[in-house]
């Protein structure tokens, strides 16, 4: 996590060539596999490829041989040069993208979907202990679906539209909608409605780097059966403005609230 102002010379010596991608440059992604690395002699293989019409990141994970807790695998939005990309206050943006978890039920417990990095990590997608769907930590506003909403196997589209509010500390907090379609079990869009942010500044915070991507969190899994596949498609990231969060006409007439 950096904290964006003046920074003394030694700090600043020590960021050097780390500079953040704006939004607008999203051309890419930066792997993070091994986030969490408690079972460090796992057989991995993640791959990612970008695409402007569609990227898509994989990820096979098997014998993880002895641990304690879990493994954590992330791929950020990246400027295709090396750079996380920073979403600040006024960054406007829908996000969508399909994803399908195989797993054995050796394993405990796999959150997985879009991915946040600030304050600590936030997802928004699916607990396959449960089959919830849900959105939590980072700056992420709480919201949840309830439980039995994904099963195993299912193809899942998950979408998150950014709406800024009027300028931090204003008192007109920005707004963000998660929203899901089960394309296995054919829910049509479920929408959480707009949710307000309620941190100090009323959104994301322009003061620090805030970034976004896809990935999972693989829990407990079993030291020899443990064996997960999952597959994140058709992951758009439009550019951020009016454009990309008022084009929603299409999903009105399908949309349900729970």
């Amino acid at each position: 996590m950096m904290q964006k102002g003046y920074l003394g010379l030694g700090a600043v010596a020590m960021i050097a060539g780390a500079a953040v991608a704006s939004v607008s440059d999203i051309n890419g992604f930066v792997d993070a596999p091994r986030l969490f690395n408690d079972f460090s002699g796992s057989n991995l293989t993640y791959s990612s490829t970008f695409s402007p019409m569609g990227s898509s990141v994989t990820l096979r994970e098997s014998d993880y041989g002895s641990g304690n807790f879990a493994n954590r695998h992330a791929s950020w939005f990246s400027d295709g040069g090396g750079n996380k990309v920073d979403f600040d206050y006024g960054d406007g943006f829908d996000m969508s993208m399909v994803m399908r978890i195989n797993a054995a039920d050796s394993v405990g417990n796999i959150e997985a979907g879009f991915q946040a990095d600030l304050f600590g990590f936030g997802l928004f997608g699916v607990l396959t202990a449960t089959g919830e769907v849900a959105a939590f930590g980072s700056t992420m506003p709480f919201h949840s679906f309830g439980a039995g909403v994904y099963n195993v196997g299912d193809d899942i589209a998950l979408r998150m539209i950014h709406r800024p509010g009027a300028g931090e500390f204003s008192g007109t907090n920005s707004t963000i909608e998660y929203l899901y379609n089960n394309l296995t079990t054919g829910t049509g869009w479920v929408t959480s409605g707009e949710i307000e942010f309620t941190s100090l500044e009323g959104g994301i915070p322009s003061a620090f780097d805030q970034f976004y991507g896809v990935g999972a969190q693989i829990n407990q899994p079993d030291a020899l059966e443990g064996n997960v596949s999952i597959d994140f498609y058709d992951i758009i990231v439009p550019a951020p403005g009016a454009g990309a969060v008022l084009g929603l006409g299409a999903l009105a007439a399908t949309r349900r609230r729970r």
